[in-house]
């Protein structure tokens, strides 16, 4: 290899062992260092060229990594951007689910709703409530009761239930003698008093409807014996039934007994009398805001309002 030649060839390190130590078997070391001498500015210049080759070509990969260094601080800052649109999405998507799984239950709850409301609708249809057990077309009923069987046991006693409509309340009289320990005079007692029903859950409550319960006189109407007992939200009898129980409301001295039995022919047949209870449905407490378009033709306004009354309770 010329020597002169030599930067252009790459000679391993064992190699160039190879070679210094071949130098030093060829010449003896006077001559090595006269050759150590003379190469010596040769060897300097070779690696001066060698390092300043080296300089360059690591000045031009530096020039080429800077943008790629550069690129790669861009594309991290994107991807902690990007990072944390996801992470916004991920909690919204939660927050979706969340909701959506509220929204699900809110919605099969009302499917239930509705459900449990086609049954009971179905079973209003169903129900047959025939004879003396409605109100007749002008809301009232008549209940009979023997008089004497009343005043001899002395024990109250409850008459029939009546509903007001087929999905209506169910309402009934309790009669009992009263003793006014002052006087000694004997009443007939006469409870009003509203009963369990089927249909409590989609009724209005408090029970809102003025009642009238008059004695029939049998000969002549205007000599009925009348009481009324007029809608009041503070009257506990009127409230919605807790554990299937009620307060009645009683009139302790409807009338005295000594006026039922001295007018046998008047107010009483073969032992018995008649009691008439009236529902006005019509009266103003009843309906706050009455439709009178809806006056002329509804008897019974809690038929008309089952819908809303069972979502309201």
């Amino acid at each position: 290899v010329i020597y002169d030649e030599i930067y252009q060839h790459y000679l391993s390190h064992q190699h160039q062992q190879c070679l210094i130590w071949f130098i030093k078997k060829l010449f003896p070391k006077a001559s090595q260092r006269q050759a150590k001498s003379v190469l010596q500015p040769f060897i300097d210049e070779q690696y001066t060229h060698m390092l300043t080759a080296s300089i360059e070509r690591i000045d031009l990969i530096a020039q080429d990594i800077e943008p790629i260094i550069q690129n790669c601080a861009n594309l991290t800052s994107e991807r902690q951007k990007h990072e944390t649109k996801i992470a916004e999405i991920r909690a919204q998507s939660v927050k979706i689910k969340e909701s959506s799984d509220k929204n699900a239950k809110i919605t099969e709850n009302c499917y239930q709703q509705f459900v449990d409301m086609d049954k009971l609708l179905d079973g209003i249809n169903l129900k047959s409530i025939t004879g003396p057990w409605l109100l007749s077309s002008d809301n009232t009923y008549t209940y009979k009761f023997n008089l004497h069987s009343l005043i001899n046991n002395g024990q109250t006693v409850q008459s029939e239930p009546v509903h007001t409509s087929q999905s209506g309340y169910k309402l009934a009289l309790i009669y009992g003698v009263f003793l006014d320990e002052k006087s000694q005079k004997r009443y007939l007692s006469i409870s009003f008093i509203i009963l369990p029903g089927e249909f409590d859950a989609i009724l209005s409550w408090p029970f809102r409807f003025p009642i009238t319960i008059s004695i029939l006189n049998l000969k002549e109407t205007k000599k009925n014996i009348n009481h009324s007992i007029p809608w009041n939200f503070q009257t506990v009898a009127f409230n919605k039934l807790i554990n299937n129980t009620n307060v009645p409301f009683q009139i302790s001295q409807f009338c005295l007994v000594d006026t039922l039995l001295d007018n046998t022919n008047t107010y009483v047949q073969d032992g018995l009398i008649f009691v008439k209870i009236h529902i006005d449905f019509m009266e103003p407490s009843a309906n706050p805001t009455p439709n009178k378009e809806g006056l002329r033709t509804i008897q019974d306004p809690i038929q008309t309002n089952i819908l809303q009354n069972m979502l309201t309770n």
